[in-house]
Formats: structure tokens, sequence, C-alpha cells
């Protein structure tokens, strides 16, 4: 195997480890597998928690910013990030 061989054939085998992002505009987004566990546990921790809220993790904005429907309609998918800072109202009965 010559060195283009070897060379795609490692990026392959890193693609395979990486979550690939369609972006409207510009290349797409790239991340570790790592990163869904982490994007996950950064919108659990911004919802609801106004100013007080953690910044919004890349992969959160990547997914905002995907052109590919599989993406948008995953519930990493906030349309508005300000929406999910937003106080949960209580529903509960006095």
């Amino acid at each position: 195997m010559g060195l283009r061989g070897w060379l795609r054939r490692l990026e392959r085998e890193a693609e395979e480890e990486m979550v690939v992002i369609p972006q409207r505009y510009g290349p797409p987004a790239r991340f570790p597998t790592s990163a869904l566990k982490d994007a996950y546990l950064n919108l659990m921790e911004r919802m609801g928690a106004r100013e007080d809220a953690p910044p919004e993790h890349p992969l959160l904005v990547a997914v905002r910013n995907s052109s590919d429907p599989e993406w948008t309609a995953t519930f990493y998918f906030a349309a508005d990030p300000d929406e999910v800072t937003r106080p949960v109202p209580d529903l509960s009965e006095p």
C-alpha cells in the first residue's frame, strides 16, 4: 500500500470516530463522538437556567446551522437558544 492509500485509510478511520454535521455555509462541522454526550448535558443544564445558563455547546450551534434535516429534527436542535433558558412554568396544582 502506498502513502496515499495509507492516508486515505487513516482518514476513513478518523471519520468513523467523528460526528460530521453538514453546514449551510462552509465546511461540515466535525466533533468527536464524546461531544454528543457533552452537548446533551449542556442542553439539559441550560433548560430553564435563565441568566445562569452555561454557554451553548458548539455542537448545538452546529446543529442549528445544519443543512441536513436529519440533524434539525433531533433534540439537539433548538431554534432559539434563548427560548431554552427561559424559566419552565410551574404547572402543578396548589
